[in-house]
């Protein structure tokens, strides 16, 4: 006597994973499953937070002259340069080169910025002793 199950073992699934078809979830709508809106809620929130929503929202919400749009995008793009300059640094891969001679120290501005500079090369290289 066979059974009644014809499913072989390799097509086999439980019925509850069958029968849900929910679809993924793209931004626009959020399915809510048994009446659960606080989860439904926060998959709608981790979503909108990768789409980089609210961000997007803020930036349109004004209009932005092309000037300062060029301004933001170059300040950008200095602070990602100097993040990696940073880790070059902190991981001994590249060490500026020391300007040589006191002649482009004029005043107290360019000497304190020096001395900046050389304080945060050794808090990236981590030397206790300076």
């Amino acid at each position: 006597m066979k059974h009644k199950n014809t499913r072989t073992r390799k097509n086999w699934k439980p019925k509850h994973k069958q029968e849900r078809n929910i679809p993924k979830p793209n931004g626009r709508e959020i399915p809510v499953i048994n009446g659960n809106v606080n989860v439904a809620m926060r998959k709608l929130k981790k979503v909108l937070e990768k789409m980089d929503f609210q961000k997007e929202l803020s930036k349109r919400e004004y209009y932005e002259k092309p000037s300062v749009k060029r301004k933001r995008q170059k300040d950008q793009a200095q602070k990602r340069w100097n993040k990696k300059v940073d880790g070059m640094i902190a991981s001994g891969e590249w060490m500026p080169t020391p300007v040589v001679g006191q002649k482009h120290l004029k005043g107290k501005r360019e000497k304190r910025k020096e001395w900046m500079k050389k304080e945060k090369i050794n808090r990236l290289r981590g030397n206790k002793y300076r």
